[in-house]
């Protein structure tokens, strides 16, 4: 019996416990460099889901002496 109490409390316990990344955290994108959009730009790549399953895109950092050929 107390078997299952335990197992009841437990089962309680971690109902009641919020995960640990909420909706809270993916309902918006928080920043000058992310953007929520369908379809992320060549120079974008996507991080998460924004709340209305739009893409969260941040923009790519591009190092300048690897562009240069010459």
């Amino acid at each position: 019996m107390r078997v299952l109490l335990c197992i009841l409390g437990v089962l309680a316990l971690l109902s009641t416990v919020p995960p640990a990344r909420s909706f809270a955290f993916n309902s918006r994108c928080s920043s000058l460099y992310h953007k929520c959009r369908m379809k992320c730009n060549h120079d974008e790549y996507s991080v998460r889901y924004c709340s209305d399953s739009s893409i969260c895109c941040r923009i790519k950092k591009v190092d300048l002496n690897k562009r240069k050929k010459w």
